[in-house]
């Protein structure tokens, strides 16, 4: 069964090529047979009863100097897609989210992953709240005394935006420090009227933290992220180093936690972040690292997610 795919994304000429997940589920979808496209969010729009896109139908290469071939550029109705991925990057703002009420519309036949409201109703950093018993001590909100009172309980704690990704804008401090409140007043005026989190930190994310990815409802397999000298983040975005690492009894208490919230909102693939066996995110918009995990051990991810992929989309042709 031949499928046509489209996945919304960031430009395909932006991303870097020996490590996007995105790239890699395509190309395993290509070798599998199916039609693969790319559109960007701007290029989606809603006229008169029709969902469409500006979508780009690729051949990818083994050329990392030129690794897609653009074969024709069209817009189409969305619903001549069987399957559609979400798979842009955060920041998850207000453009994001609109995409996401966009793509609710698409037909019955079209399978759009993860599904826009799963994606909209899991905030990434917000959905670990879910899951107090999982999670370090953590504030979120916006009022000045509130945070302070909180930080002064702990020796250190982390700041962090709620809507971006890949450690952007995320620090660290103690209440004590004579910038403290003039560093979370530069925060809040960063993200306008969205709350910020403020967590107890973790000594041991010296030791790294994991990504624990899971395909519909099971854990897959873990990389292990190391933060580069004199860094706490642990991000390949600001210097961090992918290892190899192990799923532990924690990790698998924490998927099985976590798994039937994925289901109920129709969460086939996500990553987990977990440090010193407490949950910090649940990554649901464009989940990476997969090329590592597939360097660091025999786990076919995107063979895998296909083959859930093609089962779901032909029991809906």
């Amino acid at each position: 069964m031949s499928l046509r795919i489209a996945v919304q994304m960031d430009p395909i000429d932006t991303l870097l090529v020996a490590r996007d997940t995105s790239l890699a589920l395509m190309r395993t979808a290509q070798d599998r047979g199916h039609e693969v496209h790319w559109f960007h969010p701007a290029d989606l729009w809603w006229d008169t009863g029709v969902l469409s896109a500006h979508a780009h139908h690729v051949h990818l290469t083994d050329d990392p100097d030129a690794f897609y071939k653009t074969l024709s550029s069209a817009q189409r109705p969305v619903d001549d897609f069987d399957v559609v991925l979400i798979r842009q990057d955060p920041p998850f703002d207000m453009g994001y989210v609109s995409n996401t009420y966009l793509l609710e519309f698409t037909g019955p036949r079209t399978l759009v992953l993860n599904d826009p409201r799963g994606v909209r109703d899991i905030p990434e950093k917000l959905s670990t709240l879910r899951f107090p018993h999982l999670v370090a001590a953590t504030f979120v909100g916006r009022n000045m005394e509130g945070i302070l009172a909180f930080a002064r309980r702990f020796d250190q704690v982390v700041l962090k935006p709620a809507f971006f990704a890949g450690g952007e804008g995320v620090s660290r401090g103690a209440a004590g420090d004579a910038d403290f409140a003039t560093k979370v007043s530069a925060m809040l005026a960063e993200v306008f009227k969205e709350p910020i989190i403020v967590q107890e930190f973790i000594p041991a994310v010296k030791d790294g933290d994991k990504r624990v990815f899971v395909l519909d409802g099971a854990p897959l397999g873990v990389v292990r992220r190391m933060p580069k000298a004199g860094e706490f983040r642990a991000n390949l975005h600001v210097g961090g180093v992918a290892e190899a690492g192990a799923l532990d009894a924690r990790d698998r208490e924490i998927v099985a936690a976590v798994a039937p919230l994925l289901a109920e909102k129709g969460i086939v693939f996500a990553g987990l972040d977990v440090i010193d066996g407490r949950l910090t995110e649940i990554n649901v918009t464009s989940p990476t690292l997969v090329r590592e995990l597939m360097r660091f051990s025999n786990v076919d991810v995107p063979a895998l997610f296909w083959d859930v992929v093609e089962k779901r989309a032909a029991a809906r042709r």
